[in-house]
């Protein structure tokens, strides 16, 4: 659950551990399929180029060699057979690595739909590495303009998206460039769970244990009967039972602390803290690194307290907001 900082719409937005394994995947298998079409490319492109040669010799050798002179081998046109073949396997796997590299594009702006999670600003096609001095390209040129628009979703860059036949140069600079673009997917992927790991999300007490017997905001002060503003929720519970951080993030207090008895503060980044108070037990201290869900003390009744409970704050940017915008059990 995403709830912004200012006043707007809450997203909620549900990352498994999935949609980071999906892309890394992905990743692997392109590094394997070009791995083997590059070296299967080059074999072929190897074998052709050394019939090629040996036709050209063959063609000397008859110009120059009477015709009763001339050794037995492979006519012509057996080589030209040879060779045919050989293109024919040769633009096969082409065509095999272009449909595996499409079903990748496909795949990838799935993904990216999903998390909602747009490409990085690319390079210019001409800026990717070239092998040797290869030379080719699509009729008319080709780069991110040849692309059509992702059905939905961010556009993910790509060179050779319903391109019939790109030439093997073309293919390198996709594999380079697919590789790129998701490794960065993965990153950012990454990165977005990160994010969502320090949002305060949950219940604070462990198996969904408790009640609210008091909300945020104006209240009857149960000590001296006035109105007064309570910037938390208290959750019932029994004495002892384990209080969890609702986000990952450091702690930077734990220690008694007055009216508050023992007091957990955790600091979650971007502005975001939650606090836990009346404690019976700290189980963390200053300085330490929590992640959600990890137990950091136990109810208790410390402090200005009635009862066994928990008092629960939310702060953003320093000041108390309303805790029930981040509760689910």
């Amino acid at each position: 659950m995403l709830i912004p900082q200012t006043p707007g719409e809450t997203r909620v937005l549900t990352v498994s551990n999935l949609h980071f394994w999906v892309p890394a995947v992905f990743l692997v298998a392109l590094s394997f399929v070009s791995a083997f079409y590059y070296q299967r490319q080059g074999e072929l492109s190897q074998r052709a180029e050394l019939l090629r040669q040996a036709n050209r010799s063959l063609e000397l050798q008859k110009a120059n060699t009477p015709a009763e002179a001339q050794p037995s081998g492979p006519s012509r046109d057996e080589i030209r057979q040879v060779e045919t073949r050989l293109r024919a396997e040769y633009e096969a796997s082409i065509g095999t690595i272009t449909a595996a590299l499409n079903d990748l594009y496909e795949m990838e702006a799935k993904a990216r739909s999903i998390t909602g999670i747009a490409p990085r600003a690319p390079q210019p096609a001409t800026a990717l590495p070239a092998p040797g001095n290869g030379k080719g390209g699509v009729a008319g040129g080709a780069g991110f303009a040849a692309m059509p628009a992702a059905p939905r979703g961010p556009q993910v860059p790509c060179l050779i998206y319903g391109v019939s036949r790109p030439t093997a140069d073309l293919l390198l600079q996709e594999i380079s460039l697919r590789a790129r673009s998701l490794g960065d997917l993965v990153s950012d992927m990454n990165a977005q769970l990160e994010r969502v790991s320090r949002m305060p999300a949950g219940w604070p007490l462990a198996r969904g244990v408790g009640r609210i017997t008091s909300t945020f905001g104006y209240r009857m002060d149960p000590f001296n009967r006035r109105v007064s503003r309570h910037s938390a929720i208290d959750i019932s519970a029994r004495h002892g039972t384990s209080v969890m951080s609702t986000a990952s993030g450091k702690v930077v207090e734990a220690g008694y602390d007055g009216d508050y008895g023992n007091k957990v503060v955790i600091e979650h980044g971007d502005g975001m803290a939650t606090l836990y108070a009346h404690l019976s037990k700290m189980d963390v201290k200053p300085g330490q690194t929590v992640k959600r869900g990890e137990v950091i003390g136990r109810v208790g009744t410390t402090g200005r307290s009635t009862g066994a409970h928990l008092h629960y704050e939310v702060h953003v940017k320093g000041a108390p907001v309303n805790p029930a915008r981040y509760l689910s059990k």
